[in-house]
């Protein structure tokens, strides 16, 4: 191993969460749990009930000690158990011009005193199969973060669209420019302010992607590099133009599952934002 290589530790500051050696918490949460039904569009964009699941997931404070010590739920952790009852519960109330994520985050926080005893963020993704033409769902995310013990959130949301799954014309080797191969795409779109429950915003996102299948699938370029930011330009003309979703981060992530003999994928990733900061 080089010098160069050696004792770097501490110099190391990764964006990858898994290399973030100076992060510490600790994490309740609830995978998967099926919901009875959701209003939102549907592919047609007719906004109907369809069924969904809630991942959320809970970041403490401070660990879990005291449970962790007697072996017994208390105040320092969070009943995973009675969490999912008080979901699906805030669920079943939501009225039908709003999609659930307001009243579930309120369900998990529960009161103020657990925001101050113990609750630093709450993070909440809805997934709907229903509404996606193209992949394996949509989503909406939203995160709350209490910055103090006093109950006030900082809320950012993102609608990201899973796996879509296109046949287009790309590659730089003559072979594949002799017919087209499936790309999979995952879009992630961040918001700089909460989607508040409002139908109109979903409206207005979710036939973006039918917009993106389309267009993508008319192109012919020789590099995935050259595809992503295509897309971006694409993506962030529409985005601007709309006065409900104010977005302000795009994510692509492009996949070729057919590039390379023996990988699951050659993939080309982009984050960009779409206001200074």
């Amino acid at each position: 191993m080089s010098d160069e290589l050696q004792g770097s530790s501490s110099r190391h500051q990764s964006a990858d969460p898994d290399f973030a050696t100076r992060a510490e918490n600790s994490i309740i949460s609830v995978q998967g749990l099926r919901l009875d039904a959701v209003t939102a569009p549907n592919i047609w964009g007719d906004v109907k009930s369809q069924p969904a699941t809630i991942n959320i997931k809970i970041y403490l404070r401070e660990a879990f000690k005291s449970a962790a010590t007697a072996d017994a739920l208390d105040n320092s952790t969070v009943h995973y158990g009675e969490l999912a009852k008080r979901i699906r519960k805030a669920s079943s109330q939501s009225p039908g011009s709003k999609y659930p994520l307001e009243d579930i985050i309120e369900s998990a926080v529960g009161t103020t005193e657990n925001i101050s005893l113990n609750i630093l963020e709450v993070v909440a993704e809805l997934v709907l199969p229903k509404s996606s033409t193209y992949g394996r769902a949509l989503s909406i995310s939203e995160s709350r973060v209490f910055g103090d013990k006093s109950g006030t959130a900082a809320v950012r949301d993102h609608v990201k669209f899973q796996g879509l799954r296109l046949m287009v014309l790309v590659g730089v080797n003559a072979y594949e420019r002799s017919g087209k191969q499936p790309v999979v795409l995952d879009v992630l779109i961040g918001l700089d302010n909460p989607i508040g429950g409002s139908i109109a915003t979903m409206e207005q996102i979710f036939p973006l992607e039918r917009f993106l299948a389309d267009e993508i699938e008319k192109t012919a370029f020789e590099t995935l590099e050259s595809l992503a930011e295509h897309v971006y330009a694409l993506l962030r003309g529409k985005l601007e133009a709309m006065p409900l979703a104010r977005a302000d981060v795009v994510q692509l992530l492009f996949e070729k599952p057919a590039a390379i003999a023996f990988a699951d994928a050659a993939v080309v990733q982009i984050r960009r934002r779409l206001t200074p900061g």
